[in-house]
């Protein structure tokens, strides 16, 4: 048994996420039990979800334009409080989902260090913001990683790194 080691890294798709303070994976199964008249009792498993959440010390506005890109407002566009943007950067604009608002999938990975590293890997993740903490030194937000796979993929996977490709 070898154990899986530090310090990792985070990807959202392609995306490398930095100064990540803290990342808690979840994995909930549902699951009922039965018992019979004759004294044996039963499990069975039903959905699972997975899901995590990132705390961010890099919280400016590109850190959380990868994160949150249905909430990202290019420079020129108008905020939903009527405010043009007029910065490179753009904004963050935390608007409640419309009926024409497609969510942003990606896989979500927490990477080990090391060759031929393991990946934990959320299957088909969606983002939304959990929470901000601003104290006296350092604002931090907290996003939620939520995974949506097809009714026929997993939840979660491990797998080392560069073993696994895509069958077309």
């Amino acid at each position: 048994m070898s154990l899986i080691k530090g310090p990792f890294t985070i990807k959202w798709g392609d995306n490398v996420i930095t100064d990540v303070e803290e990342v808690n994976p979840e994995l909930e199964i549902n699951s009922d039990e039965y018992e019979t008249i004759q004294g044996n009792t039963y499990e069975v498993e039903g959905a699972y979800k997975a899901s995590a959440t990132l705390v961010l010390l890099a919280s400016d506005i590109a850190s959380l334009a990868v994160l949150l890109p249905q909430h990202f407002v290019a420079n020129g566009e108008i905020l939903s409080t009527g405010e043009t943007v007029d910065n490179a950067t753009g904004a963050i604009d935390i608007v409640p989902g419309q009926c024409d608002e497609s969510a942003v999938y990606n896989n979500f990975d927490i990477i080990a260090c090391g060759t031929n590293a393991q990946i934990a890997r959320i299957v088909n993740a969606r983002t939304k913001v959990d929470s901000v903490d601003i104290d006296g030194k350092v604002a931090k937000v907290t996003i939620k990683i939520i995974g949506e796979p097809a009714a026929d993929q997993a939840s979660m996977q491990f797998f080392r790194e560069g073993t696994i490709s895509v069958v077309s």
